[in-house]
């Protein structure tokens, strides 16, 4: 994973006023498309592209319906699935009604511990990216003096 270093003023703790640096993850430009997922999970196994693609579309279709009557849904190794609202706050019991009150519902996903932890990480320093809208810095090709470190 690419990482570049920037430079912060702290604001609170031991260091508070002093610059230092921190590393922030650098994502690829790439983004992995629905279509490539489903390939990627078809290979080496007994189901097709389109099978996976079905699978998840289903999914998809079940967890709306069990969140919406108020279930809470362990996906295994994922991890679990649950609905949630925003209300709106009224000043006697009688004067709440659902249709005016009640919005914003979704579904919130916590993964495991085990899921969320990513494994065999190999980090690479890259040049610090610009920000859309700012004027880039030159920068040297080789801007990275300690070559990739692996942790996981």
């Amino acid at each position: 994973m690419n990482y570049s270093l920037n430079k912060r003023t702290m604001s609170v703790g031991p260091k508070k006023g002093e610059e230092v640096f921190v590393a922030s993850a650098v994502c690829q430009k790439h983004r992995i498309s629905f279509d490539e997922l489903c390939e990627r999970m078809a290979d080496d196994s007994t189901v097709g592209q389109a099978d996976v693609a079905a699978v998840f579309y289903r999914l998809r279709k079940v967890l709306n319906q069990l969140c919406s009557h108020g279930f809470i849904v362990d996906g295994g190794p994922l991890g679990t699935f649950r609905p949630t609202f925003t209300s709106k706050a009224v000043s006697k019991e009688e004067d709440f009604k659902p249709a005016e009150c009640i919005s914003r519902t979704q579904i919130i996903f916590t993964p495991t511990a085990d899921f969320r932890q990513l494994k065999d990480v190999e980090f690479f320093r890259v040049a610090k990216q610009e920000r859309k809208g700012t004027k880039k810095k030159k920068t040297t090709k080789d801007s990275d003096p300690s070559g990739p470190t692996t942790v996981g």
